[in-house]
């Protein structure tokens, strides 16, 4: 039976939320329809969310959210962070909802004095908890992260969710005029047509290289998309891909467009949302692809798509299994098998059945 809250605060009271958010940027995009439930369930709620600075332009223009609140703790002394929790404190929450399962969101939330305290029972933290939910089992198939934050938010009786299959609707980007036109304008200048299809390709996973396809099946995979797909490629990436990025460049007998290291979180999507397919490992990028509507080829190697598959109807995923996978490695101990036998006509394949319904 699931656990059905009973807050000190009446829910007709809650006025003001919080909600930590995580800290990476695809776990950001399965939280959102978390955070469009709680707007649903509290309409005239001033709602806060707690997130690092880095990912805060992932929520800007979002309608459901009332204030963004930057906080980078690992970046802060102690006398630092008691000044910010006493910030905090001043601005009489109601509730905080915790997305995240540390110790420190568990902490922050108590000597912030926020009355009622949301969060996954988990590693000690539940003696700040005003509210203990115990963690969802995860069996094989194994829960959507998308799901998981939905079983914290479904323990608030307001909260009416739908399931992850249904809810892809309620994964949004928001790209503001400007800079939809800068990429417009960037198009122009580099002669992409519409009708030409144009591919982006994503090299890395800041997670780490377990789940990062190889550099030269990259480099062979955009080079057929040129002589067999007639199309232009896009290389995307961070600033911790320039090797990789150097690498493929190196291979590839045909000039790709390169975008790694150089965008930002907004200009990225915008991007994304021009493209006419994005192929991509399991990545922050991919879900962004998911919130723009940008059909995808997702690779998975290191990690399981029962879990963290883009929310969108038009995705292909590309995954070879093996024994030891899914291992949620940063970095694979032994042969990298999983990556090493997704062949690029695997790849290729799928994105010739993408672009030919397009």
């Amino acid at each position: 039976m699931k656990k059905s809250l009973k807050f000190k605060v009446q829910s007709s009271k809650l006025r003001k939320i919080l909600i930590r958010c995580p800290n990476w940027i695809g776990d950001v995009m399965l939280s959102i329809p978390s955070i469009s439930s709680v707007r649903a369930a509290f309409p005239s709620a001033h709602i806060s969310i707690l997130v690092k600075s880095d990912l805060i332009p992932l929520f800007e223009g979002n309608p459901d959210i009332n204030e963004i609140i930057s906080f980078n703790p690992d970046l802060m002394s102690v006398v630092e962070r008691l000044r910010f929790y006493r910030g905090l404190k001043e601005k009489n929450f109601d509730l905080a909802i915790l997305l995240t399962n540390s110790f420190e969101s568990a902490l922050s939330a108590y000597l912030a004095g926020i009355r009622e305290r949301i969060g996954f029972n988990k590693d000690m933290r539940g003696i700040f908890l005003t509210e203990k939910i115990p963690m969802p089992l995860r069996k094989s198939p194994r829960m959507h992260q998308a799901e998981y934050y939905l079983t914290l938010i479904n323990s608030i009786p307001e909260v009416r969710s739908k399931k992850p299959e249904a809810r892809s609707n309620n994964v949004h980007f928001y790209i503001s005029e400007d800079i939809q036109n800068a990429v417009d304008k960037f198009w122009e200048e580099k002669g992409l047509s519409k009708k030409t299809p144009v591919i982006g390709m994503n090299i890395g996973a800041s997670y780490g290289s377990a789940k990062r396809w190889m550099p030269e099946r990259f480099a062979e995979l955009g080079d057929g998309i040129y002589s067999k797909l007639k199309g232009e490629v896009i290389l995307f990436g961070g600033s911790g891909d320039f090797n990789i990025e150097a690498e493929i460049k190196m291979r590839m007998k045909n000039k790709a467009i390169s975008m790694v290291g150089k965008t930002t979180l907004k200009s990225l999507a915008a991007m994304i949302k021009k493209c006419h397919l994005f192929i991509t490992n399991d990545s922050g990028p991919m879900h962004i692809a998911a919130a723009v509507g940008t059909p995808i080829v997702a690779i998975f190697g290191s990690t399981d798509p029962s879990e963290t598959s883009p929310l969108c109807d038009k995705y292909k995923i590309v995954r070879k299994p093996v024994d030891c996978s899914p291992c949620w490695k940063r970095e694979c101990p032994t042969d990298h098998k999983c990556m090493e036998s997704i062949k690029v006509s695997d790849v290729m394949d799928e994105a010739k059945e993408i672009i030919s319904i397009l």
